[in-house]
């Protein structure tokens, strides 16, 4: 009651009203679009007002998230954020993803965000990285042991300042994950939820080859049934091919006779079939590319009942990879239990369990891909058998085995993947009562939580995998991990004033992570005999295991105050002890302070009808980042070039001569702290009621001190040391708008846009030191390189004059003869569009992501040019040309004439035409649900969705977000990678 005649009626979520007291009372209550989202779970789970913030925040809930068909977190939240750049590696099951938040802060170091899972910080980079990303397969990234239906909101802390409070940990930014709980509305009965969905992939953009052109190297030398060229005569003409062609006289009609309108395949008859066939095409891409199948299960029961508010779980999801053989089965549980035992205590748990085995396929170099793609359009891959009757351990294959036959891959050979985790919390809550009345409060809280997980790997390659490999080899490693996490934490809060105007809180908190590692790597080579893919099988063993601790101890503080719900200040500060450093350069302090100003609660722009929300915000911080630091040992050195590396004898020898050498790497006993300055400036404002929200940021950052191997003179005795140099800049624009169109009982209708521009730039390196490797071959590679945007391509350019023109050689394209910059990866901005409606009972929403500019090297792409097997090179394969360019020898244009296909493989044969524009425009979801009239007790929603189904692209071919590693170059480079995938599926959830 605000009087005797007056009745005060609010809701969660509604404008509070008074209305006179009647007989009968008829009171619609409207939507106060503020209060539904003014909450928001800060730094060590608080809660705090949006409006508090003096930086900028994005969250997710649950219904936001596109978990229909998809395993993975990353695919959840993509196309959603600004300011967070999600590079997806591949379709594939299982596969890694890199989350960037605001550009990368460290060269070739860890660039990922830390993850807090219901309090606790959990750790998601992959347990190996991909090193140069140019052989073997891809390493999940451990967000994959997190399943999206577990998830009740994500909330992004993009700024040092939001993140400030995690310490060293978090300079990368913080996603802070809570997960569901029991349902408030329901105190009589638990509630039910079981949720499943099927789904079926397919590339989502399948390579589609010529079909005109037979494996050869020249239309003139003919059809070569050994080739791994295209460039042979056409396949309609192979019936009169002078060597093999059944028309004419050569060895094999001598031999058999004429066959008329047939030509002959050795490949065939080693394979036990008539070598004797009739040209016709064959798609050995589809054949060989079927469909996936993707299957998530969930149950959930959970209530809230007498102040005990419990939420249990368990989860499948089930994959079979469009490769065979590939594919993923992750098997979850989860229990979170928050107790509220008197007005004075509460305690609880959180408990997550995973079992995630993943089978994958290589690329680069090991790729099979090379073959599916490069197979002739006349050559049956999949009907052709892949070995000699009898022998499987000798493959046949169009080509040199110096590669694999895809087939044969599927049936002998594995990379495997399996993980078993466990991570969780409790905590204890004291909220004393301090007797200074309802403004003033005090709240304890212990926590402590253990992330502990296990990880086998297995590369196994059977006896006859390739040429170089014909005796086999095996490789068993793994990582194991066990982290103890304790938090304490002091929370104070009050309100003073004659109209409590003024509002204090205060935290102080301690910190205590402590992580041991054990990692271990068995190889076995040269098996005994095929069929028995054993280490016990080998016939040369190496082995090799180490361990490691890491600890951090933190001490904190937060002070915020604000004045008349107006003006928010929040000072923090942290101080980090960390073991991975040098004695003597162990802790490091870093400050944050961060000013809203909520401006429309100025007299003159109250109840403003236009401008009905609007505030101002500031932020300051610094944060670091720890180096991993060893003292000078010992190491048993490799010998090889390029991709491998072997141990070329057994040690130690007779001679005497020991197995170890002093590491080729030295640490810098002065190493320090990677350190990062953030500013951050914005703006929120709603228009029209809040049905128009728009949010503006810019940041800058400042990282000095990059920790990363510098080149140090080889008469020092090492190669490289681990020292602080460099220097990297981001400036980041992130536009945030949100409009309800449409708003009635029965319809809605609802538009998100997200705009994001970064520019991440490599301000210098050390000195005398140009750019750096991040990965790639000896050449083309992606590099930091001082003066350019991060990262970039560097390899062979076309050689040209000073006015861009090609320099031609014999009327021939030729290379830069050095490695050169060519071309900025970032892309210039990305944004992503949502679109979500609804009429009664059926809702449909969209996601869309533009990306546009940037640059990826694609060598799949290039090398099939070269091969010429893409349709691009239908126009090249007869007949000649006079290009356009300068003749060096006489510096005037050229008018040498030249055969096309020369000139085509010439001009693919640089590293530079195969770097493209990764422009695109992509559906990433389309999801159709309807609600069911209410059957009993039942709760039924069934819906249809499509994911990644809509792709234009510059890259021609495939898909630009398919590419090689886990790590910072992820995303741009490529080389018969897995391809990405699109689904179609559908499914249904039950509450009871």
């Amino acid at each position: 009651m605000s009087s005797a005649k007056t009745l005060r009626i609010s809701f969660v979520g509604m404008q509070t009203q008074d209305v006179a007291i009647r007989p009968t009372v008829r009171v619609i209550l409207k939507s106060d679009a503020e209060q539904l989202d003014e909450v928001v779970v800060t730094a060590m789970g608080i809660k705090r007002d949006r409006k508090a913030l003096g930086y900028a925040a994005q969250d997710l809930n649950s219904e936001q998230l596109n978990k229909a068909g998809t395993t993975s977190l990353a695919s959840a939240i993509q196309g959603k954020l600004t300011g967070v750049d999600i590079r997806q590696s591949s379709g594939a099951p299982g596969a890694s993803s890199q989350i960037v938040i605001r550009g990368a802060r460290s060269f070739d170091g860890n660039n990922q965000p830390l993850y807090v899972i219901d309090g606790m910080p959990v750790n998601t980079t992959a347990d190996f990285d991909t090193g140069k990303s140019v052989t073997g397969a891809n390493y999940a990234d451990r967000s994959i042991d997190i399943n999206p239906e577990d998830i009740e909101s994500v909330n992004i802390l993009k700024g040092q300042a939001a993140s400030a409070l995690y310490g060293i940990r978090a300079s990368n930014g913080v996603i802070v994950i809570t997960t569901k709980r029991g349902s408030k509305n329901n105190m009589n009965k638990p509630s039910v939820t079981i949720s499943t969905n099927l789904s079926a992939q397919r590339v989502s953009r399948k390579f589609e080859r010529q079909n005109i052109y037979s494996q050869g190297n020249s239309i003139a030398a003919g059809y070569d049934p050994s080739s791994s060229m295209t460039w042979g005569p056409k396949i309609s003409e192979l019936a009169n091919d002078p060597k093999y062609g059944g028309n004419m006289n050569n060895q094999y009609t001598a031999a058999d006779g004429m066959r008329e309108g047939q030509y002959y395949n050795p490949k065939r008859a080693q394979a036990g079939l008539d070598g004797w066939t009739t040209p016709q095409i064959y798609d050995n891409v589809g054949d060989f590319l079927g469909t996936g199948f993707t299957e998530n299960t969930n149950v959930n029961l959970s209530q809230s009942i007498n102040g005990i508010n419990y939420s249990f779980g368990v989860n499948n999801s089930h994959q079979n990879g469009i490769i065979p053989s590939t594919g993923m089965d992750r098997w979850g549980a989860r229990g979170l239990v928050d107790w509220k035992i008197n007005p004075q205590w509460n305690t609880g748990f959180s408990m997550n369990y995973s079992s995630t085995k993943i089978t994958s396929a290589p690329g680069a170099n090991d790729g099979i891909m090379n073959v599916v793609y490069s197979a002739p359009a006349e050559y049956d891959l999949k009907g052709i058998p892949n070995h000699e009757p009898g022998n499987p351990t000798n493959q046949i294959l169009f080509r040199s085995t110096s590669f694999t036959n895809p087939y044969w891959w599927a049936e002998h050979n594995e990379y495997l993947q399996h993980t078993n985790r466990a991570f969780g919390n409790t905590y204890l809550e004291y909220q004393p009562d301090l007797g200074l009345g309802e403004n003033f409060s005090l709240k304890i809280r212990e926590q402590a939580g253990l992330d502990i997980w296990t990880s086998d790997y297995a590369t196994v390659r059977e006896m006859g995998s390739t040429s170089s490999l014909k005796g086999g080899d095996i490789e068993n490693y793994g990582s194991q991990h066990n982290v103890f996490n304790n938090l304490f934490t002091v929370n104070f809060d009050g309100k003073f004033g004659k109209s409590d105007e003024w509002r204090l809180n205060v935290i102080l908190g301690n910190e205590f992570n402590h992580e041991s590692i054990r990692n271990w790597d068995y190889y076995g080579s040269n098996f005994n005999f095929p069929g028995f893919t054993n280490i016990g099988n080998a016939t040369s063993l190496t082995s090799s295991e180490y361990k490691r601790q890491e600890r951090t101890v933190g001490f904190f503080g937060s002070l915020s105050m604000s004045w008349q719900d107006q003006v928010y200040l929040t000072v923090t500060g942290r101080n980090d002890y960390v073991s991975t450093m040098p004695r003597g350069s162990r802790s490091f302090f870093y400050p944050s302070v961060s000013l809203g100003w909520e401006f429309t609660k100025l007299p003159f722009l109250q109840n403003n009808k236009i401008l009905n929300y609007g505030k101002l915000r500031a932020s300051f911080a610094q944060v670091g980042q720890a180096g991993n630091y060893y003292a000078n040992y010992y190491y048993t050195p490799t010998y090889g070039g390029g991709m491998y590396s072997y141990y070329p004898v057994t040690y130690p020898l007779p001679s005497g001569v020991s197995t170890f050498t002093p590491y080729y790497r030295v640490y810098d006993e002065e190493l320090k702290p990677q350190n990062t300055t953030n500013y951050e400036v914005g703006a929120d404002l709603h228009f029209f009621g809040s049905r128009l929200k728009v949010e503006y940021t810019y940041s800058l950052q400042n990282v000095e001190d990059q920790i990363f191997y510098v080149p140090v003179d080889g008469a020092t005795g090492y190669q490289e040391m681990l020292t602080n140099a460099g220097k990297m800049r981001t400036h980041a624009h992130e536009l945030s708008i949100n409009a309800a169109i449409l708003q009635a009982k029965d319809f809605d209708l609802n538009l998100g846009i997200n705009f994001t521009k970064v520019n991440n730039k490599v301000i210098e390196l050390a000195p005398g030191v140009e750019s750096i490797m991040l990965g790639g071959f000896v050449e083309p590679q992606i590099r930091a390189q001082a003066g350019c945007t991060y990262p970039n391509i560097y390899g062979l350019g076309f050689k040209r004059d000073e006015a861009g023109n090609l320099l031609l050689l014999n009327g021939l394209p030729q290379s830069s003869g050095n490695s050169q910059d060519l071309g900025n990866c970032s892309p210039d901005f990305t944004t992503g569009f949502t679109l979500g409606g609804r009429y009664k009972r059926l809702s449909l929403s969209t996601t869309w992501s533009w990306q546009q500019g940037g640059k990826m090297y694609h060598g799949t792409n290039m090398t099939l040019n070269y091969f010429g097997a893409t349709k691009e090179s239908l126009p090249y394969h007869e007949g000649s040309m006079v290009a356009e360019g300068i003749d060096e020898a006489t510096g005037q244009p050229n008018t040498v004439e030249v055969n096309k296909a020369d000139y085509y493989q010439a001009y693919y044969n640089i590293t530079e035409s195969g770097v493209y524009d990764t422009s695109f425009i992509k559906l990433r979801d389309l999801t159709l649900t309807y609600q069911l009239p209410k059957l009993g007790i039942f709760d039924i929603s069934i819906y249809g969705f499509a994911r990644n189904v809509l792709v234009w692209a510059n890259l021609p071919n495939f898909d630009p977000e398919s590419s090689q590693g886990n790590n910072n170059m992820s995303g741009y480079f490529e080389r018969f990678s897995v391809p990405n995938t699109s689904s179609f599926g559908g499914g249904l959830t039950i509450n009871f």
